[in-house]
């Protein structure tokens, strides 16, 4: 009787694990961002991280340019190139602190992903940005490009690189800026890694994005698998993966407004037509 009782549990957890491999993601088209633009607007660089605060949109592209809009009424309200910003802007998440109480929204930390690898930390407007601080991992066990994401409300960035061929999220206090050194940068060593949590295989990494105790982690190109990966931070083990396959389009930046996450996809050779996304993850809930 032992040994059977064992054996159903068992058998009841392999099928658990199944159904949570396969999540189902309901999803529709949200706005066009081409459509919101004028004539008038250039964009360039192809589309990439995405930041929501309120119901406004900061949207990434490659080497700097941010489109902002309203998207909960889907109008258009500015864009510019970021000061400093001059990499591939492959994520972007809002952190908690200002440089001032004037200030209309907390610092913006953008990935630069390739190159140094650093973290544009940015003092942002609708007319305009500053670049307030430059993080920087100085550890030698991570390769390959690598990106920065935040979770304001526990005060923690997290470092998504890859590690002896693993993905893997690097947890590190978050810095504030007084931690600036004469240069406006803060330099991390393995020492203040404060944990590490492996993702397993993610092919081609995006944006990523922390919501409440989860992190989600779009994957993938319309030449290949396009996934979204929900992990969870508290115990470290991936929850599902959701298939984005039914979208065309290549995912990117990933944020929440109004407890709804929204997804923003790049358009290939045309980065006006930034495509934005409200998708639900069914069995997720917060």
């Amino acid at each position: 009787m032992k040994n059977l009782f064992t054996i159903l549990f068992l058998l009841f957890a392999m099928g658990a694990h199944a159904q949570n491999e396969g999540l189902v993601l309901r999803s529709e088209e949200w706005c066009n961002v081409g459509d919101l633009i004028s004539e008038e607007v250039v964009v360039s660089g192809s589309s990439q991280g995405m930041a929501i605060y309120g119901d406004v949109a900061f949207l990434m592209h490659d080497r700097g340019q941010c489109v902002i809009i309203n998207l909960r009424e889907r109008h258009f309200i500015s864009s510019y190139i970021m000061e400093g910003n001059e990499g591939h802007c492959n994520n972007a998440s809002f952190g908690r602190e200002r440089v001032s109480k004037d200030s209309p929204f907390p610092l913006l930390y953008v990935s630069e992903c390739r190159g140094e690898r650093a973290c544009y930390v940015n003092d942002v407007r609708l007319d305009g940005s500053r670049l307030v601080q430059k993080i920087f991992y100085d550890g030698e066990d991570i390769v390959g490009p690598a990106d920065w994401l935040v979770d304001a409300k526990r005060g923690h960035i997290y470092l998504y690189c890859t590690v002896g061929g693993e993905r893997t999220l690097k947890r590190f206090r978050l810095p504030r800026l007084a931690d600036n050194d004469s240069n406006g940068e803060v330099h991390l060593a393995a020492k203040d890694v404060q944990r590490e949590i492996v993702l397993g295989e993610i092919a081609i990494p995006q944006g990523s994005f922390v919501w409440g105790r989860r992190v989600y982690l779009p994957e993938g190109v319309p030449s290949r698998d396009r996934r979204l990966h929900v992990v969870d931070l508290r115990s470290g083990r991936k929850l599902g993966v959701a298939d984005l396959n039914g979208i065309e389009y290549e995912p990117e930046g990933i944020a929440t407004m109004g407890g709804e996450l929204y997804i923003s996809f790049h358009t290939p050779r045309s980065p006006r037509d930034n495509r934005i996304y409200r998708v639900k993850v069914e069995g997720i809930s917060h």
